[in-house]
C-alpha cells in the first residue's frame, strides 16, 4: 500500500517541478534603463548584422520572447505571435552584443588612488551598455572595478571581475 501511495504522490507532485518559473521582476534601478518590457517583442523592418561575416540582411523581423530570440526572417513572411509588442524599426540595425576587450572602468589620479574621476565607476558601465557592450574583459581588478561591476549589475549587466597578473 505504501508503494502505491508513494507512486501516486510522485506522479502528482513531481510535475510541479517542471512548471515554468515566473519571469524575474526588474528592480527600480534596472527599470530606469528598460524602454520595452513585454514578454514578446517583435522588431520589424530592421537590418540584421549577425556577426558571422555574412552580408547584412535587410527588412527582417526579429521576435524576442522572454529574453531570447525565437524567430528571425524576412519581414513579409515571419510570423509575429499574437499579443506581441510590435516595434517598426525601419532604418535601424540589430547587432549581437559586443565584447569589450580593453575597457576602462575608471581613470586613476596621478600618483595613485583615489580615482581622479570617481563618478566613472557609475557612468562608464552605463555608457558601455548603451554602446552595445554586453561582456567585458579587463586586465585590472581593483576596488574601483568591483564598484563599476556592481553598478553594471544594478542595471542588469552580468560582468564578472577577474584579475589577471
Amino acid at each position: 500500500m505504501r508503494k502505491i501511495a508513494l507512486a501516486v504522490s510522485c506522479c502528482l507532485l513531481l510535475p510541479s517541478l517542471c512548471w515554468p518559473q515566473a519571469p524575474p521582476k526588474l528592480s527600480p534601478e534596472v527599470r530606469a534603463f528598460v524602454k520595452e518590457d513585454a514578454p514578446v517583442v517583435a522588431l520589424t523592418h530592421v537590418r540584421v548584422i549577425d556577426g558571422t561575416g555574412a552580408v547584412p540582411r535587410t527588412d527582417q523581423t526579429l521576435v524576442i520572447a522572454n529574453g531570447k530570440i525565437t524567430a528571425m526572417g524576412d519581414a513579409t513572411s515571419t510570423k509575429i505571435p499574437e499579443g506581441a509588442k510590435v516595434l517598426d524599426l525601419k532604418g535601424y540595425t540589430v547587432i549581437p552584443g559586443l565584447v569589450g576587450m580593453h575597457d576602462h572602468m575608471y581613470y586613476p589620479a596621478p600618483g595613485g588612488p583615489p580615482a581622479l574621476y570617481p563618478e566613472h565607476a557609475a557612468s562608464f558601465p552605463r555608457l558601455y551598455l548603451a554602446g552595445g557592450v554586453t561582456s567585458i574583459r579587463t586586465t585590472e581588478a581593483s576596488s574601483h572595478t568591483r564598484t563599476s561591476s556592481s553598478s553594471a549589475r544594478s542595471m542588469g549587466a552580468r560582468w564578472p571581475v577577474q584579475k589577471f597578473t
